[in-house]
Parts: C-alpha cells; structure tokens; sequence
C-alpha cells in the first residue's frame, strides 16, 4: 500500500530523527570533525564526546536506567481489572509480513497485544485496540483487532482507527467508550510509554488503572550489561523519544496556558 504522510506527521518524525540517536550523535561527531580543523581541542573534544555517548546508548545499562526512569507503574491483578469498565491497547506500529502476505503487529504492539489478552480471560472485561495509520496504509486498530481475533481469540469490542498520536488515541477511544458508559479502564501499553498516555486518557475524564508491560530488562548483571548491542541501541532511542515527547507536549501546555491569560 501507498504510504501518504500528512504534513503534522512528517514534521514529528523530522524532528524525532534529528533529536534523536543514532542521527544526533552523528550530527555531532561531524560537527567535531570540521570544528578540528580549526580549533583543534575543541574539535577533538565533541568527537570524544559523540564517541562516549554512541557507546554508552548502545549500552544494556543505560537502556536499563533510562527505561526505568520512565516505568512508574507497577503490575496489575486480575481483580484490579476486574474493577475497570474495558481493558484499551495501544497501538505501538505495524510492518509488512510477506509470509503471510499482509501487514502484522510491531514487536512492541505485539507484546501489548498478547498481555491485554491475557489480562481479558482472567479479567472478562472487553477490549478496546487504538490505533490509526500515520504512516498511511492499513490502519493498526485493524491489523490488531485482526490479530487478538485469530491468534489469541478475543476479538475486540471497539476498534479505534483514526489516530495518529497517544492524545488522538485518547481522545477517539474515549468517544467511543463514553458512547456505551464506559468511565474507568485498564490501559495496556509499555511501562515507559504509560507515563505520558496515562494523564491524557484522564484528561478525558476517564478512571485509568495503568497496565504495564515490556518493562525493559535483561539476563545476566554487572560487565555483560556494558556490552553495546543493536536492541540496546533501540531501547535508548524508545526511552529518550519518549522523554522529548513529555517535553514537547509540557512544552504546548504552557504555551496554550500562556495564550489563554493573553487572551483573557
């Protein structure tokens, strides 16, 4: 399918590739390289740098602890679920599957995906997948709804398909849970993702139970947690985009804060 980015989207995944590893880092070790020629120690100085922090982000240590500053939420009970009206998934991306010869979940919309099913058989409540196409195609509410349907089977109540952001997913799922009386829900997405989700969905005027899942962890301890990997790389870059999106949206919130005391 064609992909047609509509201009908001292409603005924030600009954006996203410039503040963000592996771009930024690269940005500043070429900065390092032409400032040498010049001013030698200064020069030198930001290709240490840019070295340092390509390591250390690729490192399972720092996508532990960046990871972890974002995981505040511990892990629900089935009765605490039980106490909610539906249980609402997060879409977390999409990718062409040409064995199956159609798209399928993200790894990470796919481990959202499997826990909210497990929380559904041991809970009852019904389910909710949230998720729109901003980079075009099929949408992701539908390839999740498809997937909880044929490989878990529990298909979902609601599928929420307009989305391109966690505050669109917020704001469509919750018309569409207020239309059936829905006011309290658990919310399934990764730990480090719920800490900014969660108060938009309560901005909604919505009771939300945070359920979280691919909480960022690995085996073993000590030296082998300082050996750099590619899926270490990855995790940073979630965590750290993550944080720019707190900023930003902070950031909107005392401009429109601002606009309203300038208007009034």
């Amino acid at each position: 399918m064609n992909a047609t980015l509509g201009p908001g989207v292409l603005v924030h995944q600009l954006l996203g590739a410039f503040l963000l590893p592996p771009l930024n880092v690269i940005l500043l070790l070429l900065l390092g390289l032409w400032l040498r020629r010049r001013h030698r120690f200064a020069g030198g100085l930001l290709l240490t740098l840019s070295l340092v922090l390509l390591y250390a982000l690729a490192t399972p240590r720092m996508a532990m602890w960046l990871s972890g500053s974002l995981e505040r939420f511990p892990v629900v009970s089935p009765a605490e679920v039980r106490a909610t009206g539906a249980i609402v998934v997060l879409g977390g991306g999409k990718k062409p599957a040409p064995e199956y010869g159609r798209n399928e979940p993200s790894a990470d919309t796919l481990m959202r995906l499997r826990y909210a099913a497990h929380l559904a058989r041991r809970s009852g409540r019904p389910l909710l997948v949230s998720g729109g196409a901003p980079l075009g195609g099929e949408p992701e509410g539908v390839v999740m709804a498809r997937t909880l349907a044929e490989d878990y089977g529990v298909p979902p109540r609601w599928v929420e398909q307009g989305s391109d952001t966690t505050l669109d997913n917020a704001r469509l799922s919750a018309q569409l849970l207020r239309a059936d009386g829905v006011r309290s829900i658990t919310l399934v997405s990764q730990g480090w993702h719920l800490s900014r989700a969660v108060p938009m969905f309560e901005q909604q005027g919505l009771t939300v139970l945070p359920a979280p899942t691919g909480f960022v962890r690995y085996d073993g301890s000590g030296p082998i947690w300082y050996l750099p990997s590619g899926r270490a790389m990855q995790e940073t870059h979630a965590a750290l985009r993550e944080w720019v999106g707190r900023l930003y949206y902070a950031g909107r919130e005392r401009l429109s804060g601002l606009s309203a005391r300038l208007r009034s």
